[in-house]
């Protein structure tokens, strides 16, 4: 059973003095009694003072269990495991003691495999907590190169522990006496049906989840006390060099999920678990000294401030600062007596910088003082139009989306909300759902509703509801706005009473419902992707795959027809699926003669058509007439395609196949002038993210 207690007062007060090490401006040792000093050693003449000399160190290492799972670890190295990671922060206590923060991040794991017990798990644990470090100071010579030190700590433990029981098909495993593992246990009546499947490793089943040994809702946190060894050297600059081993004792038997009150061949051993973590890290010290005290310079007396203001002239123009109306005035312009340039003809355009001295009064002039002609007038009028209707996006938000909001009518519809999600869910829930003919999503921040119908008034939407209750499925009227769920209770509560509890329609038995799956990812995908599917349903489930599904069939053939289609989009892995009665159902049961995929219960992950992504610079975004000298300067580039949307024209440079080299495109057009220049990713025409289609990459 869990042994873990909750958060103590002890570890806070712990905690709080390690921080005050790093508060405290210095430390002082006290004079010592020399009686008590080692032979050999004098006692100090006055008290050490004890800099405050923070150390910041990071470091990997290895982590080995020693539990009950893998035979107490007795045929593995601790070098050769999980690999785990530590960030430190200490500081000097006494010279010969250390005290600091430490945090721990890594994943714990054992295979144990035999003819009688085939056990496995992985954990992902996180530590934190402080540690005291001892180095031996009045043991050794005080000009040591290495110095060896032991740690003792106390710690806070959290860790997620998974098992590895099915394989990515979703077939369990089951170990056969003569050492193979098959999908069907060795003693069921189809055992001669059964075929060699291989463990996959992926660790996709929650051990507290599962409750194999009937532990229940344990907590997956408990204390430990760390105890260690190691070597620090001095590497200069402030740096150091340290590794070591350190045993974690922890106060739980559950971070495998096996204790010796768990059944059957799962049984354990008495006592907790605890794991090794041996590892290397590099620190740098930040010396902090008291800063000299600095001299407090004595303010100007007002007189002495008069006289600096009557008698200073910065810009040398003849006028003193007091009495100068444009100051910095360059050197050698003649100016007025307020030290401004003269302006001879008036037309606002000092002398220095006018071409035209004698410009008529009244009349419009350039930067350099050149009248203006009336053509000329027309034509920077014309461009000032254009210009007002030219937007450069500068944020990749901007760039999707439209550059000036169109004020689009609130329509009001009901719908029944059928559950939501912000974690996974299993895949009994996921086909549950799908066998709903007219489900679909709607994304609301980080959580995904699953909602059914659309209705423009009450009473359909509360129908509907029941014709669900009866099947089994829970529901709740809600309405939508422009992809906005609203709470409507208010007005639905008093009309569930007339709508009575008999459903509208008798519950369809034995309908069979067609999707074409597009694809299970294990990075979500870029919702530019789907534009133009307006059905897609969007799930992600508890093996860590985000699942996209479109369309609603009956019949086989409209539903190939629509596969055929998202194939052509570049959906490589799309494939058929078929529901009834809220299980997933082959497509031989339902009632087709297919080949391929659709035969299989469980498919591979979904794949997108890579050779059909390409990046581009989007130059930039205008809305209404573009003027004729960008124009001209995006010509004279070429390889310059524009899309057109209902709201502005967006202008593209290039194809190329890699992040890179659309950047060293980038960055050549911003030296033309589109400063505001940027990298997207083109996926078949649909315009997405380049950090998305950096994502699609990656993709398996």
């Amino acid at each position: 059973m869990p042994k873990y207690h909750g958060l103590s007062n002890l570890f806070r007060s712990v905690l709080g003095l390690s921080l005050a090490f790093f508060l405290s401006p210095s430390l002082s040792l006290a004079q010592a009694d020399s009686t008590a000093l080692p032979p050999g050693i004098s006692a100090p003449k006055e008290e050490l003072p004890i800099k405050l000399k923070p150390t910041f160190g990071i470091g990997p290492g290895m982590l080995a269990f020693y539990g009950d799972v893998g035979n107490d670890h007795s045929a593995y190295s601790p070098l050769v495991t999980r690999v785990g990671y530590e960030l430190r922060a200490t500081t000097p206590i006494t010279p010969w003691l250390e005290g600091g923060i430490y945090a721990l991040h890594g994943r714990l794991g054992v295979n144990e495999r035999s003819l009688t017990r085939n056990l496995n798990f992985e954990s992902r644990i996180t530590t934190g907590g402080v540690q005291f470090r001892y180095n031996f100071l009045q043991l050794l010579n005080p000009s040591r190169v290495v110095e060896p030190y032991v740690t003792v700590g106390f710690e806070s433990v959290e860790y997620l522990t998974k098992t590895d029981l099915r394989d990515a098909q979703g077939r369990t495993y089951h170990y056969w006496s003569d050492g193979t593992i098959r999908d069907i246990d060795e003693q069921a009546l189809n055992a001669g049906d059964a075929v060699l499947i291989q463990r996959d490793h992926t660790y996709e089943s929650d051990v507290r989840e599962s409750n194999l040994d009937g532990f229940g809702k344990y907590l997956e946190r408990t204390w430990a006390v760390p105890v260690g060894i190691g070597a620090r050297m001095d590497i200069g600059h402030g740096f150091d060099f340290r590794m070591g081993a350190t045993m974690h004792f922890t106060l739980t038997d559950l971070m495998d999920g096996v204790t010796e009150e768990s059944v059957n061949d799962r049984k354990g051993t008495v006592g907790n678990d605890r794991f090794l973590f041996t590892s290397f890290s590099i620190g740098y010290t930040i010396p902090i000294e008291r800063g000299s005290k600095k001299t407090k310079k004595t303010p100007l007396s007002s007189e002495e401030v008069d006289v600096l203001a009557w008698m200073g002239d910065e810009d040398s123009d003849g006028v003193q600062d007091i009495y100068d109306k444009c100051p910095y005035t360059p050197a050698g312009v003649a100016v007025d007596a307020f030290g401004c340039p003269l302006d001879g003809d008036a037309d606002g355009v000092p002398d220095h910088l006018d071409d035209e001295l004698d410009s008529a009064p009244g009349a419009f002039v350039d930067a350099h003082g050149v009248t203006v002609s009336d053509e000329g007038l027309l034509k920077g009028w014309l461009a000032y139009k254009d210009s007002g209707n030219v937007n450069y996006v500068t944020s990749r938000v901007e760039s999707f989306g439209p550059m000036k909001p169109k004020v689009v009518p609130v329509k009001r519809v009901y719908v029944v909300k059928v559950g939501s999600q912000m974690e996974k869910i299993s895949e009994e829930v996921i086909q549950k759902l799908l066998s709903l003919p007219d489900i679909r999503t709607v994304e609301n921040g980080d959580t995904t509703f699953f909602v059914v119908g659309s209705y423009d008034k009450i009473p359909e939407a509360l129908r509907r509801e029941l014709d669900l209750r009866s099947l089994g499925v829970e529901g709740v009227v809600m309405a939508e706005e422009n992809g906005r769920l609203i709470d409507v209770s208010e007005e639905t509560d008093p009309l569930r009473v007339e709508t009575g509890s008999v459903p509208n329609t008798p519950p369809p038995v034995g309908e069979i419902i067609i999707r074409v799956q597009l694809g299970a990812f294990r990075y979500p995908l870029s919702r530019n992707i789907f534009v133009g599917i307006s059905d897609l349903v969007t799930i992600k489930g508890d093996d860590g795959l985000t699942r996209y599904y479109t369309g609603s069939f009956t019949e086989v053939n409209p539903a190939a027809q629509h596969k055929v289609n998202m194939l052509l989009r570049g959906f490589n892995g799309a494939f058929l699926v078929a529901f009834r009665d809220g299980k997933r159902i082959s497509m031989k049961d339902a009632g087709a003669s297919l080949t391929g995929p659709e035969d299989l219960r469980n498919v591979p992950s979904g794949s997108i058509d890579k050779s059909l992504l390409r990046y581009r610079v989007q130059v930039g975004t205008f809305v209404g007439n573009v003027p004729i000298e960008t124009m001209g300067r995006m010509i004279e580039m070429g390889d310059i395609r524009p899309i057109t949307s209902s709201d502005a024209v967006r202008y593209f440079y290039g194809q190329f196949k890699d992040r890179k080299s659309a950047e060293d495109a980038k960055i050549a057009i911003q030296k033309e002038g589109f400063t505001d220049a940027f990298v997207v990713g083109d996926m078949n025409g649909y315009i997405i993210p380049a950090e998305d289609a950096d994502g699609l990459m990656k993709q398996p």
